[in-house]
């Protein structure tokens, strides 16, 4: 995702569903039939598509059509919460109308049994209302390598005596 918002392209549609994954388990993202090209700006782009995946707007999205790489990131958090909770759909149970004023309640998806805090922290930062306070993809980037290499960093060895 750092690459497609270093590209000026807001995706719009990111989630499990749409997440493909090569033959060494490298995830690619797909199907970009939602997305648009934002120009050289980081602007909002107003959208009013036929269907949409609401479960995986941010607020802004849902409320105003607003969409941007801050409406993705809300979706990326949407979207690890799917992958931490083993497939489970977001907001079970709750229509359209009910997710705007579950969101703008201040609600969020709690955090699933298999993840733990410094996941959950950056789920919770990716769903902050203000689009302006949610990491881009570059900050989310760094984080996640550091979160990996710690937690991998002593896989397969042994801290030696000498």
């Amino acid at each position: 995702m750092q690459f497609i918002a270093s590209k000026c392209i807001v995706h719009r549609d990111i989630a499990a569903r749409n997440v493909l994954l090569t033959d060494s388990f490298n995830a690619k993202i797909s199907d970009f039939g939602l997305s648009c090209h934002m120009g050289n700006s980081v602007r909002e782009e107003k959208y009013s598509p036929k269907k949409f995946p609401y479960k995986w707007l941010s607020i802004e999205a849902l409320v105003s059509k607003l969409f941007s790489e801050k409406s993705d990131v809300w979706a990326f958090g949407v979207l690890t919460h799917e992958v931490f909770s083993f497939g489970q759909a977001p907001y079970p149970g709750l229509g359209l109308e009910d997710l705007v004023d579950h969101l703008k309640a201040g609600n969020r998806l709690s955090r699933p049994e298999a993840t733990d805090e410094q996941i959950y922290e950056i789920m919770l930062e990716c769903w902050k209302e203000d689009p302006d306070e949610r990491p881009a993809f570059e900050a989310l980037t760094s984080r996640l390598h550091t979160i990996l290499a710690d937690a991998t960093k002593s896989y397969g060895y042994v801290e030696s005596e000498e």
